[in-house]
This record gives C-alpha cells, sequence and structure tokens, in this order.
C-alpha cells in the first residue's frame, strides 16, 4: 500500500492523514479514505483536494481523518451517498479450502463461459453485480456449476499489487457454501502464482464477511467513500 500510494513505508505507523490528489476520480465528487493502522489515506478528486485538507488541519495533531468528520464539516446534505468497508486478506497457511457437494463441480472458467456468466448476472440483482464485480474477463475467474448452468463464480484482478476477489452465487443457490467454494478455489490460483489474496466486503454485509472469514483470511483495514451530490 505504500508503494500504491507513493509514500514510504514508515508512514504507515505513524498517526495522522494523508491527503492525495486522484485523478481517477477527477469529476466523480468522490473521497475514498483507507484506514491503515494509525493512518488514513484520503483519495480525492482533485477539485475537493482544498477543501479535504481545511477539515483534516482542522483536526488535532495525528487524527485520522473519517467519513463523519466530513459530513460534520461539510453538512449531510451535501452528501449523496456514504460507503463503509472492511478489507481482508490470507497469508498462504491460513487457506481453509472448501469443496462443494454433488452435484456441484468448480473449475476455471475461459472465454467460452461469458454466456453462462451474463447468465448468473441476470439472475442477481443489478446491485449485486456491481458490488460483487465478476468478470470471465479478469486474470482469473473460477466458476460453480450445476450441470451446465453456473450458479456460483468468483474473479480476481490486480489492485495494488493484490488480487483483488469479488464473488457472486445465483439467489437459488444460496448458503449451500458456493462462495466460498469458488472463493477459496480461486485464492488457491493466487498463492500458487505468488499474489496476496485481498477481499472486500460492506461492512454491513454479513455473509460476505462470513466468507471471508471462513476460509482464513483476516480483517487489516477498513475503508469509507463519500460522494457528494
Amino acid at each position: 500500500w505504500a508503494g500504491h500510494f507513493g509514500c514510504p513505508a514508515e508512514l504507515l505507523d505513524q498517526p495522522g492523514t494523508t491527503v492525495l490528489n486522484e485523478p481517477k476520480y477527477a469529476g466523480e465528487r468522490l473521497v475514498a479514505l483507507w484506514r491503515i493502522g494509525p493512518q488514513t489515506f484520503v483519495q480525492v478528486d482533485p477539485a475537493l483536494a482544498g477543501r479535504a485538507q481545511r477539515v483534516t488541519d482542522a483536526l488535532p495533531d495525528g487524527a485520522a481523518l473519517t467519513a463523519d468528520d466530513l459530513a460534520l464539516a461539510w453538512g449531510e446534505a451535501a452528501i449523496q451517498s456514504r460507503d463503509a468497508g472492511l478489507v481482508h486478506y490470507l497469508f498462504p497457511p491460513d487457506l481453509v479450502p472448501q469443496t462443494p457437494r454433488p452435484p456441484y463441480a468448480v473449475r476455471a472458467l475461459t472465454p467460452a463461459d461469458d454466456g453462462a456468466m451474463q447468465a448468473l448476472h441476470a439472475a442477481c440483482s443489478p446491485a449485486e453485480v456491481d458490488d460483487g464485480y465478476v468478470e470471465v474477463s479478469h486474470e482469473i475467474a473460477i466458476g460453480c456449476f450445476s450441470g451446465d448452468a453456473l450458479v456460483a463464480a468468483a474473479s480476481g484482478y490486480r489492485r495494488a499489487g493484490f488480487m483483488d476477489i469479488g464473488v457472486l452465487t445465483h439467489p437459488g443457490h444460496r448458503r449451500r457454501g458456493l462462495g466460498k467454494a469458488v472463493v477459496g478455489a480461486l485464492s488457491a490460483w493466487s498463492i500458487a502464482h505468488n499474489v496476496i489474496n485481498q477481499y472486500r466486503c460492506n461492512a454491513g454485509n454479513i455473509g460476505s464477511r462470513a466468507t471471508a472469514l471462513a476460509l482464513g483470511f483476516r480483517q487489516f483495514f477498513t475503508s469509507e467513500s463519500v460522494r457528494l451530490r
């Protein structure tokens, strides 16, 4: 993460807040806060950087900026949406593989499975598809099939040097451990390819967090995002 943010690793052990212009957020009116240890890194739409820095400067020395601080300074009416997330990582020896019971079968996905993936997307809500962000085109994708039907899938792509994992399960096949099975298989692939597994989920998504913990992931830090109107 220090490399991703372009700062010395020692900064992550120091209390405080670092505000960073994020060009990809230009025009998005978005502020993303990553609480890593005692330090908060704030990625912000460049147009809002000055405002975010002023809120930070008004905090006591060593304070870590939060979404609540921004809401207090800017007013709840100025905020369109807020999200809070949990970020987990997996030490390779901690992986607890999960194998689904018959008739389910797990295998790697190929471009030929894109139609099956689109059918899985169609069976889930748009919000679930957006949150999961599971695609055959990602660096690695694992699917769980019931016959010819793709009923659960996980995929991963590189984010800040980690393998960022998303998962999606068909509504008619939930609570059967299928999400754990595909995330576990994907995690094993990443370990074999010397990539650190990263699993992010909404702080209020109890089921998703349970998937991570059951596989041996540990929560390491939190994230928040604030989008202005």
